[in-house]
């Protein structure tokens, strides 16, 4: 899903490259800080008229343009036909909820800004069916004489792994983990290890082996050695010491509940930078002292 959105976003940010102006910006339209801010606040403004069940207010800053370009789940729309159709899911719709997970502005030229973020819906129909899902959008904004507005407009759903899927990495994670509590694995022996684990299961995404801090010479020492695919290959990095894992919900839960746990969806700017659920195992050595936190991550698509 990375790759979608970036990909889109680049794609959209090269057209819009060629259809703005020249002409020097005014009122400060290339302080891509001051820009930066705008587009985020008029996103924040869309996303509250959409957990209001507004369709017009939703897409009030979209561009009236014909060459606009206006995508919801594979389907191509009119401004119009948009507005439409939101308003005949939102007269489906008890309530709504938008999180915003992670979101990024670009201002790929002046007068041009690409707002892309992953966000969180869960919303309850009338005949009381709760639904969440998680979305992947691009919005791209351009300066007019009107003021700014919506050029493109992109908006795909991410699915969830599906329990044959879970049951797939929790299997292969458990093996796993069942082999690491026979040893006493190092933070040195885990490419190997994580390198062919990950080969061997090609519907995962990324896997760590989180150690549990231990104190050497007076100091806290963490070693959480990260592998995931990156452009048709294995990759290695090593979890910031700025970020400390054991606080984060796929470690500490299952530390703390000893057993086995899915993580809820987030976006994962430490590691791989795609947004996951993370299966996690809390591996015990011999004499039962934590040896840390294994896990496997599934990006969502």
């Amino acid at each position: 899903m990375k790759k979608l959105c970036t990909l889109l976003a680049l794609v959209l940010s090269m057209g819009t490259l060629f259809m703005t102006s020249c002409k020097a910006p005014e009122n400060g339209k290339n302080d891509s800080k001051a820009v930066a801010d705008t587009i985020n606040s008029m996103m924040n403004e869309i996303t509250k008229s959409a957990c209001s069940l507004n369709a017009d207010a939703t897409f009030k800053y979209l561009s009236t343009d014909s060459t606009s370009v206006f995508v919801s789940d594979g389907m191509h729309y009119s401004l119009s036909d948009l507005k439409a159709a939101f308003t005949k899911v939102y007269g489906g719709l008890k309530n709504q909820q938008i999180d915003i997970v992670f979101s990024d502005v670009l201002t790929p030229a002046a007068g041009t800004a690409i707002w892309t973020a992953y966000l969180k819906n869960s919303y309850t129909t009338k005949a009381d069916q709760t639904v969440e899902s998680y979305l992947c959008e691009t919005w791209v904004w351009q300066h007019k004489a009107e003021g700014w507005k919506v050029i493109h407009y992109h908006e795909s759903t991410m699915k969830l792994p599906s329990t044959e899927q879970k049951a797939v990495v929790e299997t292969a994670l458990g093996k796993l983990a069942l082999e690491m509590s026979a040893k006493t694995p190092l933070p040195a022996d885990m490419k190997a290890i994580l390198t062919s684990f990950l080969t061997q299961n090609p519907t995962i995404y990324g896997a760590t082996l989180a150690f549990a801090p231990t104190e050497v010479n007076g100091k806290t020492q963490e070693a959480a050695p990260y592998f995931y695919r990156s452009g048709g290959a294995i990759t290695q990095t090593e979890l910031p010491v700025t970020y400390n894992y054991t606080k984060s919900e796929w470690y500490a839960i299952p530390v703390q509940t000893k057993a086995p746990y899915w993580s809820k969806p987030y976006y994962d700017a430490q590691g791989g930078g795609v947004v996951m659920t993370t299966y996690s195992i809390p591996v015990y050595n011999k004499e039962n002292v934590l040896t840390g936190v294994l896990t496997s991550d599934m990006e969502l698509q």
